[in-house]
């Protein structure tokens, strides 16, 4: 494929995302601040390709009340995602 060049309609403005009316079918945008590849839908939607990133909390600790309405409430422990009651 020499000389054949494919260009992606970009933003590297964090947090936008491109609507319906700034792609065709398939065609890609790409948010360069935020790392997401985005396409449109045969309907028309736009979608992210891929995941989205992840971010790491670091290690916390937090206790839910699980509160039924009733006197029977529950204290939900968690641990760096892990949980136990």
């Amino acid at each position: 494929m020499a000389g054949t060049i494919v260009k992606i309609k970009q933003s590297t403005v964090a947090g936008k995302k491109p609507v319906a009316g700034d792609l065709q079918q398939g065609e890609l945008a790409i948010n360069v601040q935020d790392q997401i590849l985005y396409s449109k839908d045969s309907s028309g939607e736009i979608f992210a390709i891929g995941s989205i990133k992840e971010v790491d909390m670091g290690n916390w600790n937090s206790d839910v009340l699980l509160d039924g309405g009733d006197n029977n409430d529950a204290v939900l422990k968690t641990y760096d995602g892990g949980a136990s009651v």
